[in-house]
């Protein structure tokens, strides 16, 4: 058994929340009070009331989890317009989704510009009426050999200048990938591999920056390991369940537990038609799970998440 926990905790922090983030050459198109922001109760969330369909923009749908919320997207008919930021060039399995899709190109200067991000984004989401923000920007790969400033650079500031453009344009609720242990008075002199010290030093300020943003209402959005991400090794997926089955389950708190990426998509959707619309929330493990249970009960036939 302390093999098998050894090996978990190990491989979590190699491959915890490091998918489809890609390098800063290939950066995917993925505050207030600190200790006031802690982890809602899965009893105190409620269901949001949409009035009219909504238009949603995101940011990082190359990646995988952004690739996921776009998928998730489509499945929901609260939502009836895309809007996707690229770098570059557009992403022709957008056009094959049933929802209404835009696809806003930027240059790679453009995108590494966090005032002409904010600048492109806000234009966006003034012209198509955006009211829900997905944003699954970040690094994907060997953050533990990149320098603070080039982590920060995507991960904060890029996304703060997207987060900017939407609060700009009163989007109502912005959905952030982070990552479980996000701190960001954790040590910056420590280790920038995922689950690092340093590494969630920057998902820390990168949470700070988009509740900075003007944004009414942000869910930031802790996974573990990511079941199914191009940077999960297939090893770790197959050896993780009998992980906690044998010894891991009462060892280790449930926010470290893994999901598999179509549910982290699923999830990133679902938590921007929850809880108050004037509050920062963070959601971990047992908070996936309220939502995805939620989720089944209304494909059941027991209910609606809208």
């Amino acid at each position: 058994h302390l093999v098998l926990y050894i090996f978990y905790v190990v491989s979590f922090f190699f491959f915890q929340a490091e998918d489809g983030i890609r390098d800063a050459q290939e950066s995917r198109g993925l505050g207030d009070v600190y200790k006031r922001q802690e982890t809602i109760p899965t009893e105190t969330m409620a269901v949001a009331e949409t009035t009219s369909r909504l238009t949603a923009i995101v940011l990082g749908a190359s990646g995988s989890v952004g690739e996921w919320t776009c998928r998730a997207l489509d499945g929901r008919s609260e939502f009836e317009h895309l809007v996707s930021i690229n770098r570059g060039r557009e992403l022709d399995w957008l056009n094959e989704l049933q929802i209404k899709v835009t696809q806003v190109v930027l240059s790679s200067e453009a995108m590494a510009n966090p005032a002409e991000l904010r600048k492109a984004t806000a234009e966006a989401c003034q012209s198509h009426g955006v009211t829900h923000a997905f944003s699954a920007l970040g690094i994907g790969a060997n953050t533990g050999k990149m320098s603070l400033e080039a982590h920060r650079a995507v991960d904060v500031e890029a996304n703060r200048g997207f987060a900017q453009g939407c609060g700009d344009s009163d989007v109502a609720t912005l959905v952030l990938l982070s990552a479980v242990g996000a701190d960001p008075t954790a040590d910056e002199n420590g280790s920038g591999t995922a689950g690092g010290a340093r590494y969630n030093r920057v998902k820390g300020e990168s949470e700070e920056a988009v509740k900075g943003s003007g944004v009414r209402a942000c869910r930031l959005i802790r996974p573990a390991t990511i079941r199914g991400s191009q940077h999960t090794p297939c090893i770790v997926e197959c050896l993780e369940p009998c992980c906690w089955c044998m010894c891991l389950w009462c060892c280790l708190p449930s926010g470290w537990r893994g999901i598999k990426i179509a549910d982290l998509g699923e999830v990133m959707v679902l938590s921007s038609l929850e809880g108050p619309s004037d509050e920062h929330l963070t959601l971990e493990y047992e908070q996936f799970q309220d939502l995805l249970n939620k989720r089944a009960k209304q494909h059941d036939g027991y209910g609606s998440m809208s």
